[in-house]
Order: structure tokens, then sequence, then C-alpha cells
């Protein structure tokens, strides 16, 4: 008759094993985690395990925020926008600061159907001060359609170009070629002494193919 098991002592599992394959796993999982944190750390620097963070790089078509632009470029594009919400389905082609009396940006606007108009902004560029439709039809709306650049990124570029100088008009130009052209005019100032500044930006390639100084 075999022997009955029931009554057989069980011997514990020995500890010391378990707590062996315990402290390697989490010997492991330390070393990943110190591993994966030292590929962001560059020369010098000490490892982390705190979560990497990244900056995106700043290519060849990076722009620069509206705050690095001078005062007068900024405003001018705040006005540009005003009159866009003033004038729905509008393209702006012509932008004055009119420095008599209360200064202001006057602007001219292509807009749907044929439709033209111009929009007084006030100098910040924040509130619209006048608005009414131009009777008399400008000949460079028809040509607004093929600028491949437009009067805000005119503004820009000349802004980068020339920080010193204040805006003072942008209108539409072409040159004896025929080749359609933003026409950016900065100042040094708004005294009639002020040194003038031209510049004459291709409006299929962005190009600046002139600067002309004037005092």
């Amino acid at each position: 008759m075999p022997h009955s098991r029931t009554g057989a002592a069980v011997r514990p599992r020995p500890r010391a094993a378990g707590a062996v394959l315990a402290a390697a796993a989490l010997c492991g999982l330390t070393a990943c985690e110190a591993s994966d944190s030292s590929l962001y750390a560059g020369p010098g620097e000490e490892s982390s395990t705190a979560s990497p963070t990244f900056s995106p790089e700043k290519g060849p078509s990076f722009s620069p925020s509206p705050s690095a632009l001078p005062p007068s470029a900024r405003h001018a594009l705040t006005a540009l926008r005003t009159a866009r919400d003033a004038v729905p389905d509008s393209t702006p082609y012509h932008l004055v600061r009119d420095h008599e009396g209360t200064p202001e940006w006057e602007i001219k606007l292509s807009a749907a159907r044929g439709s033209e108009w111009t929009v007084a902004v006030s100098d910040d560029g924040g509130t619209v001060t006048d608005k009414h439709e131009d009777t008399r039809p400008d000949d460079a709306t028809g040509r607004l359609s093929g600028f491949a650049v437009s009067l805000p990124q005119a503004v820009r570029k000349t802004a980068r170009r020339l920080p010193e100088q204040e805006l003072t008009e942008v209108a539409t130009e072409k040159n004896t070629q025929g080749t359609d052209l933003w026409e950016v005019s900065t100042a040094t100032g708004t005294s009639a002494e002020a040194e003038e500044v031209r510049t004459l930006i291709d409006t299929e390639t962005g190009k600046v193919v002139r600067e002309k100084r004037e005092e």
C-alpha cells in the first residue's frame, strides 16, 4: 500500500533566489532608463531621466516674428489686416502713411466683383477711421491676380533689409521691361531732409531688383 503524501512536510522555497531576481530586474530597469536618458545628453552634460524637449530648427523659410520688425512695419501690417477685414475678399495694392494732421494709413484695395475701396486706418493699425468706394478704377488692380508676392510680404522683406527705416508708402510699378514690381518707400524720419530709400521688389520672384537712396 503506497504511503500517503498528505502528512509530508512542505519545504519553504528559499527567499534568497527571489530577492536576487527582483534586484536584477530593478537594476536592469534602472540601467535601461539611464541608457535612454544618455541619448539626449550632449558632450559634457549629465544624463537625466526627465523627458527631453526639442526646439524646431530655423531653416531658410523661417520668418521672424512680427515683434522683430520695426514699429512702422508692424503697424502697417496690422493696418492691412484691419482694412481687409473692413472690405471682405479684398487685396491691398497701395499703402501710404499720411502725416498731415493725425497720422494714419491710407490703403487701397481691390475687392470681389471689381469694386475698389480706400480705407483709412489709425496709425497703430487697429481702427478704421474712414472707408469709401472708389469711382475711378486703377489699372493696377487687373494685374494683381498674377502677383506671387503680396503687398504685406513686400513690407516684411523691406523691413528686414532696412530695420532702421520707417515705412512711408508701397505702390505698384513697372520697369522698362514691363515687369511688375512693388515699390516700397522708406525714410529715416518724417522731416523733408530725411534720407529716403526706394526698394523695388519683383512681384513674381520676390527678389530685390533695385534699391535707390535719395536725400
